[in-house]
């Protein structure tokens, strides 16, 4: 089984992401090791997800208003 590897970065996640499911894809591998890339995969998207969260919270619109320039969050800008 693959130990669990942490990834510094979003885009560096998504590289091993795609890796493993193109080798999952592909058929070529053994129940043992597609069970350690399957678990992998799953850790790699969940530290993905947080990361889009966390990028989600930091996003502001800004716009201007009455010939100021006011700054919202994201979601308030949705509404």
């Amino acid at each position: 089984m693959t130990s669990p590897k942490k990834y510094k970065d979003y885009e560096s996640a998504m590289t091993r992401l795609e890796e493993i499911t193109e080798k999952l894809e592909s058929g070529d591998v053994k129940l043992e090791e597609a069970i350690g890339l399957y678990t992998e995969g799953l850790e790699i998207a969940r530290f993905c997800n947080e990361k889009l969260n966390e990028a989600d919270a930091k996003i502001k619109i800004i716009a201007e208003k009455d010939g100021r320039l006011e700054e919202t969050d994201f979601d308030e800008g949705e509404q």
